[in-house]
């Protein structure tokens, strides 16, 4: 898929990433530099940690259900970065192993009043392992609008 513009991003169309599973040493990875704390960094003494197990930071989450969504081709050339995320919610942890499967719904599309060779786009993520769901949260992206590429 090349990128969409702005028109492209209908209310309701529905983006489906490829699954991405997470395994123990991506997880200590991440947290080691991102989320230091003990059940995302040490297996073994994640055991006696409020979850009992080791888990993934949820960041990590935000971060690879965010790149499932750029690997779908949606924002290659057109994307122009975003003001931010709402709405995070861990629902459950994410475990050694787990497949998280990500789907992204459009939920708002507008231009912007200052540029016409920009719009806005609200995105609705939810990411579920075969445990069930984990993360929701929206984003807000910049994207090229069509009448504006030459702009």
């Amino acid at each position: 898929m090349s990128g969409l513009y702005l028109e492209d991003y209908t209310i309701g169309r529905v983006f489906e990433t490829e699954p991405v599973t997470l395994e123990a040493d991506e997880i200590v990875w991440f947290a080691e530099r991102h989320d230091p704390q003990v059940f995302h960094t040490d297996p073994v003494r994640a055991k006696n940690s409020a979850f009992g197990e080791h888990v993934a930071s949820g960041f990590q989450t935000v971060a690879i259900a965010t790149g499932q969504f750029i690997r779908t081709g949606a924002v290659e050339d057109t994307g122009m970065g975003g003001p931010g995320l709402d709405e995070i919610r861990w629902t459950a942890p994410v475990r050694p192993g787990e497949t998280l499967h990500t789907r992204v719904e459009v939920v708002e599309a507008r231009a912007t009043r200052s540029n016409p060779g920009r719009g806005v786009v609200t995105l609705a993520f939810a990411v579920d392992t075969e445990s069930g769901p984990v993360l929701t949260f929206t984003a807000t992206i910049f994207v090229r609008a069509g009448a504006g590429e030459k702009a």
